[in-house]
Formats: C-alpha cells, structure tokens, sequence
C-alpha cells in the first residue's frame, strides 16, 4: 500500500471509528433511557414499520450512490441527474405509503399505527434530500465533516426524544427521534457539503449507471425485506410486546457488529474502488481488513454472549428478561456478519454486482423455506433459522470469492482462526468465573476484565498483526 493511500486509509479509518463509535455510544445510552421510560409495545410498533423504512431508503438510491462512487470521474450533470431523481422517487414512496398505512395497521391490528407511519414515513423525503450529499463526502473520503454531522444529528435527536418520554410521550419520542435525526443530518449534509444541484436533468447518466446499481438494487431490496423481516413475522404471529423484545436484543446485538462492519464498509469501499484496477494490491487490502475485523468483533460477540444476563437485567431492567436468550444466539450471527458485508463490497468493487444479486436470490429462497418450517416453532427456532443462515451467507461469500477473486477461502480461514480461538478460549474462562460470581453487579464486571486481559494477553503473545500495526504507528508518532 502506497504512503498516500496507506495515510488517506488510515485517516479515514480513525475518523469513521469515532463517527461510527460516536454514533452507537449516543444510541446505545440514549436506547437504554428510552428503554425505561416506554415499553416493549412502544419498540413493537416501530419495530414493524422498519421494513418499509429501510425498503424505501433502497429503492431511493436505487444503487447510485454506490455506482457515483465507484465512478473515477463523476460530472456535475451525474450528480444533479442522481440528485433530482432519488427526490423523486422518494416523495414517490412517501405517497405510496401514506395511503397504505390504514392497510398495514390493519394487518397488524393495531390502529394507532395509521398515523404513527404517515409521521415516521415523512423522514424517506429527508433522506432523498442529503443521499448525494453524503455520497459527495464519502467520495472524497471526508470523514471528518461526516463523524461530525452524524454525533451532532443523533445528540440532539435522542435529547429530545428522552425529554419527550419522559413526559409521557409513549412511542411518539421514537417517532421524534428518528425524525429529528434524519432531519438535522440533511440539514448539516447541505451545510458541510458545500455542493448544489443545477437545474439539469440527464437520461444520459440514469442509463449509464442503470448497468451497475439495477443489481445492487435487487441485492438491496431482497435484503431489505429479509433482514428486517423477522419483526413483521413476530408482530404477526406472536404479539407486539414480543417484536419489542427481538427488536431491542437485534439492537444490543447490533452495536458491534454494525459498528465493526460500517466502520470499515465506509472505508472499504472508496479505498479499494480507488485500486481495483491493481488486484494483487487489492486483495492484499482486502484481507488486511478481514484480520483487522476479526481482531474486533470475535472478542466482543462472544463477550456479549457471556454476560448478556447481567447486561440486560442492570442496563433495562426486569421487564425486558426475555431478550436475554435472543440476544446470545443473535451474538453467534453478529460475529460472522461483517464478512459477508466486506465480501459484498468487493464483489461491487471488481464490477460483478450481478454476483451479489444471484446468490442472495438462491439464499433468500433457501430462508424462505426454512421460516415456512421455522414460523410456528416459537422465536428462538427463528433465531437459529437466522444463525444458520448467516453461517450459509458466509460459505457461499468464501466460495465465490475464492472463484472470482484470487482471495482463496484458505486464506479467509487463516485470516481470522487466530482471533476467533483466542475469543473462544477468553469466554470459555470467563463463562468459568461467571458461574463462581454471587452478586448481579459482579457477574457483569468480573468476566468482562477477565476476558478483557486473556484475549488482550493472548493476542499480544501470539503476534497478532494489529499489534504490530500498533507499535509502528506509535514509534512513528514518538519521531
């Protein structure tokens, strides 16, 4: 990796960790408050809306953002084309949903949800109005500008929605909260961003990026629905109370593993679209990134999967009990999740985005299949139905990897056995002192230092790489 590339990568890495550990610190202190403040049918409601939300945030891109990066040399024409038309379509969707709203509370037989979704679907016109914005930051690789217009979006966002409930506004402090967020970070996009749309409008440049993003549409769409599709099944047919429960243990599960994975999806992208055209130096990249997230993620799931119990039961408190065992097993999917993003990445990176769509096409049938026999086995078959699966995802990604990149699946291996021992032999010992621990308070603390000081010691004595990362970046600060 050349100085400048090496030094704009690491940059950008330091800054999207802030942005990204910013982002989860403020959502996760913010979700604990609200958490005990409302209920799980509070969470239920908005759990069964995020479907259309996320659906409606892919169909809005519709895969250009991704395709403007990817492109060495956007015109101005490119970007307001994109600009106009993901406004379009995403007073589009907000219209379309709007009027079915009394059809989806009605599936759901709950009929305060008709104007609870018409208020929450106003923040899809928000997004349509910053998605090129941020494309244009992340494209210059300038995440200082978006670490922090997302920690000042989501902190005032969340402060008022925790002043709101606290009042006694039930779900409508979540509505709040996601609204004001979207709203504020738009708003700063277009102040930091320092770009404007002219008025130009080209078919030109819709059919020229039409090649690439309509298969990242696809892959997005059928991941949309069957990532958040467990909400709307359990809000189906179980209760709302039990879409809180799996909404809030998704949630917990989610702060690592989406941090781990944004942090370096963000980065990985833009950097390795830069040099798709080296692939040696490519996939040298690629898998530094892969050891880099398994130094990470490995360690934090399975120290989640430890202490869930006193997590849950200090942070949200009696009531919310039953995401303990939901959250341990989300913990084993959590922990391979980042790889299949990263592999996702590359495969956009060399062009071949018709891979991701084929193979998530074959692996949403496969999951179709296994909730038809999973579905009225209760929510933790669900749950080892969405472990399997992630597992599967992974297989699948090494594979095609392996077939259309010179990164082999031996390699893959390599690159996180060492982690993901160590992990394994740090929560086998703390599970041990879990069990000799009396007090709440103390189950929690004490496996955690313990882990903490095995896995640290351990990846230390066996060399591994983000040591030696380490040690070099710091003897050069010391010059």
């Amino acid at each position: 990796m050349s100085d400048t590339l090496k030094k704009r990568t690491l940059n950008a890495l330091v800054w999207s960790f802030i942005d990204k550990c910013g982002q989860q610190l403020l959502y996760f202190i913010s979700g604990i408050i609200l958490a005990n403040l409302l209920t799980p049918e509070d969470y239920g409601k908005i759990g069964v809306l995020t479907l259309f939300i996320t659906l409606s945030g892919i169909l809005v891109d519709s895969g250009f953002g991704s395709a403007l990066i990817r492109k060495k040399k956007a015109t101005e024409t490119d970007y307001s084309t994109i600009f106009f038309f993901n406004l379009a379509i995403s007073v589009f969707f907000y219209l379309v949903l709007f009027f079915a709203a009394p059809l989806i509370a009605d599936f759901f037989e709950i009929p305060s949800l008709t104007l609870i979704a018409r208020i929450l679907f106003i923040s899809i016109i928000f997004q349509g109005f910053g998605l090129i914005q941020q494309v244009r930051l992340t494209k210059h690789i300038a995440f200082t500008h978006l670490a922090r217009i997302n920690i000042i979006a989501i902190l005032a966002g969340s402060t008022v929605a925790i002043v709101y409930a606290y009042r006694g506004g039930g779900v409508w402090a979540l509505v709040m909260q996601q609204l004001l967020i979207t709203l504020l970070r738009t708003i700063l996009l277009w102040i930091y961003g320092h770009w404007y749309p002219t008025a130009v409008f080209s078919p030109k440049s819709i059919r020229e990026f039409l090649a690439y993003s309509s298969h990242l549409i696809g892959t997005g769409v059928l991941n949309a629905v069957y990532n958040n599709i467990y909400p709307m099944l359990i809000g189906k047919g179980y209760s709302t109370a039990s879409v809180g429960f799996y909404t809030q243990a998704h949630r917990f599960q989610e702060i690592p593993s989406s941090l781990v994975a944004t942090i370096f999806r963000s980065v990985a992208f833009p950097v390795l679209s830069t040099i798709n055209d080296e692939p040696e130096r490519m996939i040298r990249i690629f898998g530094k990134y892969i050891r880099t997230i398994s130094f990470f993620i490995f360690p934090v799931m399975a120290l989640f999967i430890v202490i869930a119990e006193p997590l849950v039961l200090v942070l949200l408190s009696e009531k919310w009990a039953t995401v303990i065992p939901y959250l341990q097993r989300l913990c084993i999917a959590g922990a391979f999740s980042p790889f299949i993003i990263l592999y996702y990445d590359l495969f956009n990176t060399i062009g071949r985005s018709d891979i991701n769509l084929k193979t998530e096409i074959v692996k949403k049938i496969l999951l179709t299949v296994g909730i038809f026999f999973c579905f009225g086995k209760g929510i933790i078959a669900l749950i080892w139905l969405w472990v399997a699966y992630t597992l599967a995802s992974l297989a699948a990604s090494m594979w095609l990897g392996q077939r259309f990149t010179s990164y082999r699946a031996a390699r893959f291996i390599r690159d996180i056995v060492p982690c993901l021992l160590l992990s394994a032999i740090a929560a086998a010992i703390a599970w041990w002192v879990f069990l000799s621990c009396t007090s709440l308070l103390s189950r929690l603390i004490v496996p955690l230092l313990v882990f903490s000081v095995v896995y640290l010691l351990g990846t230390y004595s066996a060399r591994v790489e983000i040591w030696k990362e380490f040690f070099k970046w710091k003897a050069e600060r010391n010059k």
